[in-house]
């Protein structure tokens, strides 16, 4: 039997670090309980510490969820060159105390700003460590996850992964309401847990006219850039649009359609066609699974399967990548 999957996120934190051995010196001296990683899959609870150097961490911390960080810091920040990278062995809503507890350790180290590598988000430490031990999860959500405008007028969520969840993005005339639909939807998963499947709907408030769910693979982010999203993007389809129908069960594919398909290609030696992938999909065993035994199967390997229904178009953005 495998061994379960433990859920992980990276913290980035500027200083006057030289090596790994130095960082985790500084740990242990100020009682950090969680063991420190030497080798081999992390486990829960625990830190991998390592040291990176990059003369330009001035800039990858310009940007944070209220948009660029003060001057006086990004200044404090410009001349470290190396950074602590930390994995910590949890999704951040597991253990937020355990997690300002390390924040803490690491400022007081001299660690100087810290950023959420699935996101990019940048943050001083007073508003950071001010989220993490309020243990709100809306707070979390807000310390994790950034919103970005699409070239094309939409917005998207950045670092919901953090939770093992989905990201989203929508499309509307006004920024402010995306914003609102956006940030109400990715609380709504945090705090609820819902097993939402393509076809669902969603919306904000009494108000608002709902919108309907479709699930697609994370196309911005290549999977070797921390800031793709293996669960995922909900997409929220326009006004009065359907789409797939939510059923009571899921017909799951085991092993992963995802998997079959691109074992499919390789045997084949060349890009399956609509037709070739119409057929294994047609051909596949599949077991009927109620949504809420899909979310924890996904969770337990780590990512999301392609949509049956939308097969074709979802395996020509996973593909690209693979």
């Amino acid at each position: 039997m495998e061994p379960r999957r433990v859920p992980s996120f990276f913290m980035l934190v500027p200083g006057p670090w030289r090596d790994a051995d130095e960082v985790q010196r500084a740990l242990r001296a100020r009682d950090v309980s969680a063991e420190i990683a030497q080798s081999g899959p992390i486990k829960p609870r625990e830190v991998r510490v390592d040291v990176v150097e990059d003369g330009r961490l001035a800039a990858a911390f310009r940007w944070g969820r209220s948009g660029t960080l003060a001057e006086d810091l990004l200044k404090r920040i410009a001349p470290c060159t190396r950074a602590a990278l930390i994995e910590y062995g949890s999704r951040l809503d597991e253990s937020p105390a355990d997690v300002a507890r390390l924040g803490r350790a690491l400022r007081d180290a001299g660690g100087v700003a810290v950023r959420m590598e699935a996101s990019g988000a940048a943050s001083a430490w007073d508003s950071w460590l001010e989220h993490l031990e309020s243990s709100d999860r809306s707070r979390l959500y807000t310390c994790a996850v950034l919103l970005v405008r699409d070239d094309d007028g939409g917005i998207f969520t950045c670092g919901m992964h953090h939770f093992d969840l989905p990201d989203a993005q929508i499309k509307t005339e006004e920024p402010a309401e995306g914003t609102s639909w956006l940030d109400a939807f990715c609380v709504y998963q945090i705090v609820e847990q819902p097993a939402l499947l393509s076809g669902h709907t969603f919306r904000p408030s009494a108000e608002a006219s709902r919108r309907t769910l479709e699930r697609w693979p994370d196309h911005r982010h290549h999977p070797n850039d921390g800031r793709h999203n293996p669960f995922g993007v909900w997409r929220f389809l326009e006004p009065g649009a359907h789409g797939i129908e939510a059923t009571q069960t899921v017909p799951v594919i085991i092993p992963p359609l995802v998997a079959v398909l691109l074992a499919a290609e390789r045997s084949a030696g060349h890009a399956l066609t609509p037709a070739e992938v119409e057929e294994i999909v047609d051909k596949s065993p599949a077991i009927a699974l109620a949504p809420a035994t899909v979310a924890e199967l996904e969770r337990s390997r780590g990512y999301a399967d392609i949509e049956p229904e939308l097969a074709w178009e979802q395996w020509q953005i996973v593909r690209k990548t693979m």
